[in-house]
Formats: structure tokens, C-alpha cells, sequence
């Protein structure tokens, strides 16, 4: 009996578990329209933009510009997640922004972060000794 209560209750509390889905924008809201922004020195984000404007967007044939500047995008994501990938983060090299990527991403940038940090204590600990 008290094995069964053990099952449940750990099955109960584990299911409440969730990791974060950058797939949908947090909080959002019916009948707003919202924009993946990704940027390589700060944290994933998304910003609200107008739905007239997106779905012209969208309709619109792309120009040879536009396309080349995907394929750059995309080249550089995938150099990206080779450099994440390279630095012990399991991530797939697909060149697009996928969950992983973005909570390595967000690893990546605490991990940069904290080195920052422990090098200015480093510098100030020096110019207090000389």
C-alpha cells in the first residue's frame, strides 16, 4: 500500500514538472501577432509586431536580397550551434533557433557572464595589491 501511495505521489509531483517552450511566446495574447527575435549577445526574446504588416510580409514574394540574406542568417546560426555545440551543449546543427539552441544559448551567455565577472574581481583584487 505504501508503495502505491510512493507511485503516486511521485508520479503527481513529476508531472508538474515543465521545462521552458520557447516554441510560444509567454503570456500571449488572442488575436496579437508576435516575432521570434534572436540575438547573439542577448537573451531569446519575443516582440510583439503588427499582424497587417506580418501577413503582407508573408504574402510577399521574397527578393534575391531577402534570400540571400536567410541563407547568410542560416549559415551563421549553423556556425553558431557548432561553437555551442563544440563547447559540450547538446544542441542539433539544423540553423534554425530550436529549443535546445536557445536554452544553450542562454547557458552560453550566464557561463560568458560569470567569466566577465570573476575577471573585473580579478583585475580590482590586482590593482589593490600594486
Amino acid at each position: 500500500m505504501k508503495n502505491i501511495i510512493l507511485l503516486i505521489l511521485l508520479l503527481t509531483f513529476t508531472s508538474q514538472l515543465k521545462a521552458q517552450n520557447y516554441d510560444l511566446p509567454p503570456n500571449s495574447k488572442a488575436g496579437k501577432c508576435y516575432e521570434r527575435c534572436f540575438d547573439y549577445e542577448k537573451r531569446f526574446e519575443w516582440k510583439e509586431v503588427d499582424c497587417a504588416k506580418f501577413k503582407a510580409e508573408k504574402n510577399r514574394e521574397k527578393t534575391q536580397e531577402q534570400l540571400i540574406k536567410f541563407k547568410q542568417q542560416k549559415i551563421r546560426m549553423v556556425k553558431y550551434q557548432e561553437k555551442l555545440k563544440t563547447l559540450g551543449y547538446e544542441i542539433d546543427i539544423t540553423g534554425i533557433a530550436d529549443n535546445k539552441t536557445i536554452i544553450a544559448h542562454h547557458k552560453y551567455l550566464k557561463k560568458k557572464k560569470k567569466e566577465e565577472k570573476r575577471k573585473r574581481r580579478a583585475e580590482k583584487r590586482k590593482a589593490k595589491s600594486e
